[in-house]
């Protein structure tokens, strides 16, 4: 795998997710506790061998740079390979940020030219997964495919498949009609919003749209030229979520108190996730503390109750505070004899004293970064 470049997308899908992407890019979305969305696609492909990746940012990454550093969490500080993050900049005058990925890939061209890798793996950084993308690459030799697209078999209805990519194959596995972001149900082929190919086969890709000036990978590639190029599916097979709007960042976090599909996603054989190392202390549980079916963070102080909830590092739950169904992110303060069901307060949200906050599961009320109620 030393000769495989890894791509992540962090921001393709920022417009679906104004309440959590509005002061930091998707990739650095705080989920399960103490990960970033970053952390899935960087430790699959650390896990997978790959030693080269870049990150191409797009806006508000300062809270990603800070969380990836050196990459040496990922094992990835390194003098030769490592990670490098490309900030967003313009292709020259009268040229603004990229709109899509194909228009990503144009701005780190020359980049991906001097890359002596002979395979690139594209991800996008709101898909929730454990992969090894060895396998990947052995299925894309064995196919002679131009591109392998990794797709899950996922029930969809008319609501949640407006964000995805939706792949119809032969019997040979190769890709017959692709649906971007169509309205459908039922059980059908999800995209993973990932993708293998030959670094050649994605130059000739970029040059291509340079010359015709398009801009989006899944419209001008994918669909339109599903019959002239090879496009092949591996299906994975274990956990997978999509976070692309609020609600299903909320569904998708409540999934991870079932230990089964906790077990699945950090504790599969083909590795764990990783994360930036915090020398937190042990969280504290006072003598008034109960606490049932939740994920709680290091670094925390909690005298109330807790239940089937997610608790980031550094949260303090007050004397008599009640937290049920939510997700409380790094340094909030919920004040004593609180009341809060269905909630999602961002980092360093405070909710004061005896104040009551009810959500609901359909529909969690969200509390900004450095709120007061």
């Amino acid at each position: 795998m030393n000769n495989t470049l890894g791509i992540i997308f962090s921001d393709m899908q920022d417009w679906s997710m104004t309440e959590l992407a509005s002061h930091r890019s998707v990739a650095a979305i705080p989920f399960g506790g103490r990960y970033r969305l970053i952390d899935f696609p960087l430790s699959n492909m650390v896990n997978s061998g790959m030693n080269k990746i870049c990150v191409i940012t797009k806006s508000n990454y300062r809270s990603l740079m800070e969380h990836v550093g050196s990459g040496k969490d990922w094992d990835l500080s390194r003098k030769k390979g490592g990670i490098l993050i490309f900030p967003p900049y313009a292709m020259g005058e009268g040229h603004g940020l990229f709109n899509g990925r194909l228009d990503a890939l144009k701005r780190v061209l020359d980049y991906i030219t001097a890359s002596r890798e002979k395979y690139v793996v594209l991800s996008d950084s709101d898909m929730i997964y454990n992969i090894n993308y060895k396998d990947v690459i052995r299925f894309h030799e064995e196919k002679n495919s131009d591109i392998t697209a990794v797709y899950t078999r996922y029930p969809l209805d008319k609501t949640s498949s407006v964000h995805k990519i939706v792949y119809e194959f032969d019997d040979d596995g190769r890709a017959a009609d692709i649906l971007v972001y169509p309205v459908i149900k039922g059980t059908q082929n999800v995209g993973l919003n990932t993708w293998v190919m030959n670094k050649e086969f994605l130059e000739s890709l970029i040059y291509d749209a340079i010359a015709h000036n398009y801009k989006d990978f899944s419209y001008d590639v994918l669909a339109s030229r599903v019959h002239s190029i090879r496009i092949y599916g591996y299906e994975y097979c274990g956990f997978y979520a999509h976070i692309d709007s609020l609600q299903s960042y909320y569904n998708n976090s409540m999934e991870l108190l079932n230990m089964e599909v906790l077990q699945n996603l950090f504790y599969s054989k083909t590795g764990p996730i990783y994360t930036k190392t915090k020398d937190s202390t042990p969280t504290k549980y006072l003598n008034h503390a109960k606490v049932k079916n939740s994920l709680v963070a290091s670094g925390c102080i909690i005298e109330g109750t807790v239940e089937n909830s997610i608790i980031f590092r550094d949260v303090k739950i007050g004397k008599n505070a009640v937290v049920k169904n939510s997700i409380i992110m790094q340094h909030g303060t919920i004040g004593e004899n609180a009341q809060l069901d269905s909630i999602i307060a961002d980092t360093y949200a405070l909710v004061n004293n005896d104040r009551v906050l009810l959500g609901y599961s359909s529909c969690p009320f969200f509390i900004k970064k450095h709120s007061v109620v």
